[in-house]
């Protein structure tokens, strides 16, 4: 499973050089920014297929070196194992291009933000990595489930059907009227669920802008605070994070969502025991969410508590399929 605070250390410790490509003030300032930036990036690249235990370990052993694996045939290792995107892949090519020529001296305004672009859809994207085992096996049970259940008979014909059918599709009809005299009267909702596709398909920078509209016309709009808070933490603007966070937590402390984002915030700041806190009280108020297991046993485990074993022991079976280590097999 991929540690987020792991595989991004690289971003972190050039933390300097990604503030500098929004104020440097001359080329040759932006041109040593550009080198520092690639060297963060094609390290956290190197890192994130050095994490994928399912990796061959040939592959693996040779993840951290740029001459046993160069960048392009890292970025096809990435690929085959769907760990990055397409679209990543290409602009961290052009990255690495623009960085080669920064060595020469020769830079352009539109390099800052092509780097932008590159940190910001890798940390989106290491991130989502997060919670993609547990999918992953939820869809495997699923599927098992699916194929190994006998059909249930069919039942014989109602008569009334066609009727009940029509009245079905009539009351629908009538709801959809509805909504759309709701939707073009008052307008609200759709900045919530735009941001929201903006956000899963990685557009940060256009979901910063959704919630921050939505909350300008609702100040404790939960949903829009918690996203706000998650494209912070990705940014690596952790006040930023911490500050809308709260407000989310003091709107609705019991939400689950919240707490376990507040969770992985405290593991980004290592500061796993408060982490361990913020994943119980959401595993307390959503003991069925997978997440808030996998949460609390994985900051347990970093702060070193013994207890992080005994919930392995005690979580679902999906939880301990993706954990897997000590306790995994007890049931």
């Amino acid at each position: 499973m991929v540690d987020p605070a792991e595989v991004l250390k690289p971003l972190a410790q050039a933390d300097s050089a990604i503030g500098r490509l929004h104020e440097y003030q001359s080329a040759h300032e932006l041109a040593r920014a550009l080198g520092e930036c690639w060297d963060a990036v094609q390290r956290t690249l190197r890192l994130l297929l050095r994490s994928d235990a399912g990796a061959p370990d040939e592959l693996r052993l040779r993840a951290l070196s740029a001459s046993d694996l160069p960048t392009d045939r890292l970025l096809d290792a990435l690929r085959q194992r769907k760990l990055i995107s397409l679209e990543l892949a290409g602009t961290v090519h052009e990255l690495e291009q623009v960085a080669a020529r920064a060595a020469r001296g020769v830079v352009r305004a539109a390099d800052a933000d092509l780097a932008r672009r590159v940190l910001e859809r890798l940390r989106a994207e290491v991130h989502a990595l997060e919670e993609r085992p547990v999918r992953e096996v939820v869809h495997h049970a699923v599927e098992t489930r699916a194929l190994s259940e006998p059909p249930e008979s069919v039942p014989p014909p109602d008569r009334s059907a066609a009727r009940r059918w029509r009245s079905l599709v009539l009351s629908l009809a009538a709801l959809v009227v509805v909504v759309v005299i709701v939707v073009l009267l008052f307008g609200r909702g759709g900045g919530v669920e735009k941001g929201v596709a903006a956000f899963e398909a990685g557009r940060l920078e256009a979901a910063e802008e959704r919630f921050q509209d939505v909350l300008e016309r609702e100040p404790e709009n939960v949903t829009a605070l918690l996203y706000l808070g998650r494209i912070y933490r990705r940014k690596g603007l952790y006040q930023e994070a911490a500050r809308v966070l709260e407000r989310a937590a003091s709107a609705s402390p019991e939400d689950d969502d919240v707490r376990r984002e507040l969770g992985r915030l405290f593991m980004n700041l290592n500061r796993p025991m408060q982490a361990a806190e913020q994943f119980r009280r959401a595993l307390e108020a959503d003991p069925e969410d997978e997440k808030n297991w996998i949460g609390l046993i994985q900051a347990l485990r970093a702060a070193g508590d013994a207890r992080a074993e005994e919930y392995l022991r005690r979580a679902p079976p999906s939880v301990r399929a993706v954990l897997g280590g000590r306790g995994a097999s007890r049931t």
